[in-house]
């Protein structure tokens, strides 16, 4: 028994980072500042810099010079657009399956402490259920880091995007740098891969509650 608070603490840390890893994936997938690219001599865009995510792109919409501007024109992009990127079609769909992911591992290993505390729960039951939710937080990790990962490479390597001429931008950008949704996306997954490994590693005792016929209160 003196075990069982500190066992309830890893539960508790896993679910922590479970749902805020979930949480920041959400953050990560509609983020528009995946790629940031350096434009010069464009139509839309004049020596600037251009926002590019996985269901977005942002960009100045005067002819500034200045990263310090308040108002941002952003277009919508579409799912699978035909100028993608292997890299961004795959983002769009892993992000969409690791929302689907995280929200059954959050189910999973909210469901037994529920249960525990109304006096439900049985010790196969539960321990189903946080096997289950580490397996989803563990896939959903991978679903997230697989492809910020690669488009973090495509960036190192200077790769480029075949934009259509209604964006008015060059297919390769003076120079580009990796946005805030990477690092945000890399830690997003990490969170969840721990997350679901302190699910499959630590069991919770479950305490049964034997209920004594002649005193029911007991």
């Amino acid at each position: 028994m003196s075990a069982l608070p500190k066992r309830l603490t890893f539960q508790l840390v896993g679910f922590s980072l479970g749902s805020l890893g979930w949480i920041l994936s959400f953050i990560t997938m509609r983020h528009a500042e995946w790629r940031l690219w350096l434009v010069d001599n464009a139509t839309t865009v004049s020596s600037g810099i251009a926002r590019v995510g996985i269901w977005k792109i942002c960009f100045p919409p005067e002819l500034k010079t200045s990263s310090d501007y308040g108002i941002m024109c952003c277009n919508e992009f579409k799912f699978n657009e035909a100028f993608f990127p292997v890299e961004m079609f795959l983002a769009q769909i892993l992000l969409l399956l690791a929302a689907f992911l995280g929200g059954l591992g959050i189910f999973f290993t909210f469901l037994p402490p529920w249960q525990f505390y109304m006096g439900t729960v049985r010790e196969t039951q539960a321990t189903c259920l946080f096997l289950a939710g580490g397996i989803a937080y563990i896939i959903t990790g991978l679903c997230v880091l697989v492809p910020v990962s690669w488009n973090f490479y495509s960036v190192v390597n200077k790769s480029s995007i075949p934009f259509p001429p209604p964006f008015h931008l060059p297919s390769v950008p003076v120079a580009q740098t990796i946005g805030i949704a990477i690092p945000m996306g890399i830690t997003s997954g990490l969170m969840l891969l721990i997350s679901g490994i302190i699910f499959l590693c630590i069991r919770l005792p479950v305490i049964s509650v034997k209920v004594n016929p002649m005193n029911p209160r007991s």
